[in-house]
């Protein structure tokens, strides 16, 4: 069963008062920040948002992004396969509520200027910070072994003399 794409903006306000909520994909093709780190080219994202109102009447959304991505390993280069899985929670801020207004649970989101925010750009952002900071294989599915790195030793033109030794000479 093919899922349905998540729109591109969507009016939160709006959004919350109906209790609107969503269970798609958002295309892996329009994520070019994403694509840009990966090793190979992502499939799409599934991602579930539902927008509503707190207690206090503050309107929010939550959601979670899964996408299976490749990255290279910073050891071998060679690709490694990960699953990043993200959970967010968002309130628009506009002149009534401000940043310093809302809980602390919510992360702000500026709307723009048709009142609306990005859903893809949102989604994009929360698996790049999803990813980890150094994809590495695991020691024993690794191509090069830690242990047996040689860093070397750098040639003799790479040791230069130090510019300011001159200086030194005139202070004599």
């Amino acid at each position: 069963m093919k899922k349905v794409r998540i729109p591109i903006s969507v009016d939160p306000v709006r959004s919350a008062s109906k209790a609107t909520s969503y269970d798609g994909v958002v295309p892996a093709s329009g994520l070019k920040r994403l694509q840009e780190i990966l090793f190979t080219p992502s499939d799409d994202v599934e991602v579930y948002l539902a927008f509503d109102r707190d207690e206090q009447g503050i309107v929010f959304f939550r959601g979670n992004a899964d996408v299976d991505v490749k990255l290279a390993c910073q050891r071998c280069g060679n690709p490694i396969e990960q699953q990043v899985s993200v959970k967010f929670l968002y309130a628009p801020v506009n002149r009534k509520i401000t940043i310093d207004d809302l809980p602390g649970h919510y992360e702000a989101v500026e709307l723009n200027e048709l009142g609306e925010v990005n859903l893809h750009e949102i989604v994009e952002d929360e698996l790049i910070l999803g990813l980890p900071l150094v994809a590495m294989h695991a020691e024993n599915e690794c191509e090069i072994d830690r242990n047996a790195m040689v860093f070397g030793e750098l040639p003799p033109e790479a040791e230069k003399k130090n510019p300011f030794a001159v200086l030194q000479q005139l202070k004599k």
